[in-house]
């Protein structure tokens, strides 16, 4: 009986708006203020923000091609051939390289950085900066901050974070919910930015070229939600003939029919898939080879004492780190004297001139001297006939023996306007690559020194 009381008053209070009631209705439009006033205006910032900096690809658009059994996102091949000089092309003796130009483009060159040799620019090609933005200032040098040595050679040593900056492609895909793999790539050992590539397959110079499209290819079999969209590999032949034998050698032509081969059985590969209107591929290379002329080997040594120097950084060219920045001004002037009406140049790294974009790092050299195509700059302590080369790169990115190149094929290429006969756009340099590549696999690009959307399609 009494429950039956407490209740009835229960809801005559709700009727007659009794105090507890009114107390109840306060409570209510309390938290109802408290949401308008605080949870709506958060919600109202971050639909501002989505809609102005939408996270792009960290869900993954529906595929865009199919090849008859299996859906594919854009997709991108990039390949390297090492050392591959943009006029290598006209020994008329690739021809599977000749036919892939004929249904794709050209560039008429592609100009590496400076210095123009090989881990500088195969990190500058995926990152889109200069060396002295992402730090791999030369194949061998020394940074005074980390007092340690980078020596390309030294795996176990070259491989550790601290020296490797910007974000090359296969992190920007993998941050963006894509996949990446990569075979023997410049940086790809490394964990970049807390990131490896998804598949990574490192350095071994003992791979076939069978071995070699193999592994492209077994990444392309994945199943879509594995497959990744970004892979890269690369070969050395072409580079390690050139050094060995010279530019002109028949050896260098033997290394040339290699990549070529190559280049076939990776197409072989894409067509026995149905990809070859799927799958874009980019050919490159990251710098061209002169002849070395033995007679210009030039010795520094009257101009300074050695033994107050580090060992020379930057072979063919010659940087100068004394142990002690006391000593700087002293070697600069006594070499900027020997140099005085030579054909090579010495400059304080503030000096270096302005377009070669390599002043801004203290890994490279307080001292810097460039000599002309051919030309070896060293002295008796760092000197070994064994080990000049017939064949040298590294010199002025300006020069035409130093052009690489940059090959393409595939439906993002399909309508680039081509500027000149053969297929062909006009040169750009390497920065570029980075964005050409991240256009394709429509990535929201990391900082770089390349053009904004794509120099194919600017």
């Amino acid at each position: 009986m009494r429950e039956e009381l407490d209740d009835i008053r229960e809801r005559e209070g709700l009727l007659s708006g009794d105090p507890a009631d009114g107390r109840h209705k306060d409570r209510l439009n309390f938290i109802l203020r408290t949401f308008m006033k605080i949870t709506l205006p958060l919600i109202l910032v971050g639909t501002i923000l989505i809609l102005a900096f939408p996270s792009k690809n960290l869900e993954r658009s529906a595929p865009k091609y199919f090849n008859g059994s299996h859906d594919f996102h854009s997709t991108v091949l990039l390949v390297s051939y090492d050392g591959f000089r943009e006029d290598y092309l006209e020994r008329m003796i690739t021809p599977h390289i000749a036919e892939f130009i004929r249904k794709g483009i050209k560039a008429e060159f592609m100009m590496p950085s400076f210095p123009s040799v090989t881990f500088p620019n195969h990190y500058t090609i995926v990152t889109g900066l200069y060396p002295e933005s992402h730090g791999i200032v030369g194949n061998e040098f020394y940074d005074p901050i980390l007092e340690d040595n980078f020596i390309y050679t030294s795996p176990h040593q070259s491989i550790d974070s601290k020296w490797w900056g910007g974000e090359p492609l296969w992190v920007t895909a993998v941050k963006q919910g894509q996949k990446s793999g990569v075979s023997q790539w410049v940086g790809s050992s490394s964990v970049i930015k807390g990131y490896r590539p998804t598949y990574h397959f490192p350095y071994n110079s003992s791979l076939t070229i069978k071995d070699k499209v193999s592994q492209v290819m077994s990444w392309l079999d994945l199943p879509l939600d594995e497959r990744p969209t970004f892979i890269a590999t690369y070969a050395r032949n072409v580079d390690l003939e050139g050094h060995r034998s010279g530019p002109y050698s028949v050896n260098l032509n033997n290394a040339l029919t290699y990549v070529d081969n190559m280049t076939h059985g990776l197409l072989e590969g894409l067509a026995q898939r149905n990809l070859t209107d799927i799958v874009n591929v980019i050919i490159v290379s990251d710098h061209g080879m002169a002849q070395t002329i033995p007679s210009n080997i030039v010795k520094l040594d009257n101009s300074f004492d050695v033994s107050k120097i580090r060992p020379i950084e930057g072979f063919p060219l010659a940087g100068v780190r004394p142990y002690n920045d006391s000593d700087v001004l002293d070697i600069y002037l006594g070499l900027k004297d020997a140099s005085y009406n030579q054909p090579w140049e010495c400059f304080a790294r503030e000096e270096i001139p302005e377009r070669f974009h390599f002043r801004a790092s203290l890994r490279i050299a307080p001292i810097f001297c460039i000599p002309p195509v051919g030309w070896v700059l060293t002295t008796n302590r760092d000197f070994d006939h064994h080990k000049i080369p017939r064949g040298t790169h590294g010199y002025d990115n300006l020069e035409p023996e130093m052009r690489g190149i940059f090959f393409a094929s595939g439906p993002a290429f399909k309508n680039i306007t081509r500027e000149m006969k053969d297929n062909a756009v006009k040169g750009f340099i390497n920065t570029e690559v980075y964005n050409i590549v991240a256009k394709i696999l429509d990535l929201v690009p990391a900082e770089n020194n390349g053009t904004t959307g794509g120099i194919l399609w600017s």
